[in-house]
This record gives C-alpha cells, sequence and structure tokens, in this order.
C-alpha cells in the first residue's frame, strides 16, 4: 500500500505542473489548430468553373489588370 502512495504522491507532483503549462499555454487549442492546419481538404469546384479558378485568381480576361 505504501508503494501505491508514493507512486499516486509522485504522480501529482508531476501531474500538477503538467497540467498547469498545458493549462497556461493553452495547448489543447494549439494541438487542435495545427491538426487542422495540417489536414487540408482539396476543394472540388463544380465542372464549369475548374478551368476559371486556379488558385484563388481568376483566370482570362474578365475585366481585371493584364
Amino acid at each position: 500500500m505504501s508503494i501505491f502512495f508514493g507512486y499516486f504522491i509522485w504522480g501529482l507532483i508531476l501531474a500538477a505542473p503538467l497540467g498547469w503549462f498545458w493549462w497556461r499555454f493553452r495547448l489543447g487549442y494549439w494541438l487542435s489548430r495545427s491538426r487542422t492546419l495540417f489536414r487540408r481538404h482539396k476543394i472540388q469546384l463544380p465542372a464549369p468553373l475548374e478551368p476559371l479558378v486556379i488558385r484563388g485568381k481568376r483566370q482570362g480576361a474578365a475585366g481585371g489588370k493584364a
């Protein structure tokens, strides 16, 4: 039983600072944000728009500067 309490106390000693770092630096927020940045989905455009849009810029002479 004393071994259990020893590990329990050490667990609390280690968990408290780690929990504080997790809360202070909002690691849950940054972890979820990094997952969404690395998980980019390919955007599927309708067939008539595919030749018109490349990387968010319209192509062709649609009244813009050359």
